[in-house]
């Protein structure tokens, strides 16, 4: 008796062994010249009935639309004899219902034509698993968000800036970066003056402001107290130069009068640009840029800065 034939008396012929490989989820197909058996398979017997022969890719029609390309490719590994583990996750049609299924397996015996002749495998329903994961990770952002965000201005804060420099900071020098760094004058004065919750409403009254001159690839993050940061990813000098002047002429028309009296609002602008190079990072900038600032402080404030880096 063949090693083949021994497996398939055990795997289709022993009750016992059968009802076992039902419980644990576990199907077998043996294709043969004359057809096919298949035991415990997610697919209805209904359907395999329906074939006039066996389809070693019918299986795939009930995978997701969304996921079948990628599980292709791996189930045509196997039937091509690129390799004989199949291992894969996707959306499975089971009673009308899409179940997320995790699937492996290996091909025993190969036919003289390379075709997969006894293949045994395991299915694991893992929706639960899923649903889980998802929820976990959708928790893990809206902290993260917590996190990196000013929850008062809902704009990015300093962590942000030191955690995410990857994101918004490339320094392969051919991309061009305008970092500018922003200072309300006289803030200590404005907070004697307004208290700290009239200066709340100027903190929010300046982001709503400047917001205007920006688009939606700028960011805008407060570094501290009234100092914020701008980043200008790809712009040309003559753009970071136009937006600091729009938020210095902005700012300059923030209205204090329904709060005070002879109170105004005015910024500080130290603005650097440049190519940044593979040794240099957010910091490099953000320091030039901060030192533009002192300047613009030293000079009389309400003014800008620049400084072109490289």
């Amino acid at each position: 008796m063949t090693r083949k034939q021994k497996t398939l008396d055990v795997l289709f012929n022993d009750p016992s062994i059968t009802a076992a490989l039902a419980r644990v989820n576990v199907f077998v197909i043996n294709h043969y010249s004359g057809g096919r058996d298949v035991i415990s398979s997610l697919i209805p017997d209904a359907d395999f009935a329906a074939q006039v022969s066996y389809d070693p890719l019918m299986w795939l029609d009930y995978v997701h639309p969304d996921d079948r390309d990628v599980t292709r490719q791996a189930w045509n590994d196997i039937v091509e004899g690129i390799s004989d583990v199949f291992e894969g996750e996707y959306r499975f049609l089971v009673d009308g219902e899409y179940r997320w299924i995790a699937n492996k397996g290996t091909v025993i015996t190969r036919a003289e034509d390379g075709m997969p002749e006894l293949y045994i495998g395991a299915d694991r329903d893992i929706t639960a698993e899923r649903q889980l994961c998802d929820l976990l990770e959708g928790e893990k952002e809206r902290l993260t968000q917590l996190v990196i965000r000013d929850d008062f201005l809902n704009i990015p804060n300093r962590r942000y800036l030191e955690t995410k420099q990857s994101q918004f900071f490339i320094a392969d020098g051919r991309t061009p970066m305008a970092v500018l760094v922003l200072d309300i004058d006289n803030f200590k004065q404005l907070n004697t003056d307004l208290t700290h919750h009239g200066c709340d409403k100027v903190l929010q009254t300046f982001v709503r402001h400047i917001s205007t001159c920006l688009q939606p690839m700028d960011i805008l993050a407060r570094y501290g107290g009234d100092e914020f940061v701008l980043i200008l990813p790809n712009a040309t000098l003559d753009d970071a130069q136009a937006k600091a002047q729009c938020i210095l002429d902005v700012v300059s028309h923030i209205d204090l009068s329904s709060m005070k009296d002879d109170l105004f609002v005015s910024v500080s602008i130290g603005l650097v640009h440049g190519l940044p190079k593979v040794t240099e990072d957010f910091w490099t900038y953000f320091e030039e840029a901060d030192a533009q600032l002192l300047l613009a402080k030293k000079l009389g404030k309400a003014q800008i800065q620049s400084k072109v880096l490289g």
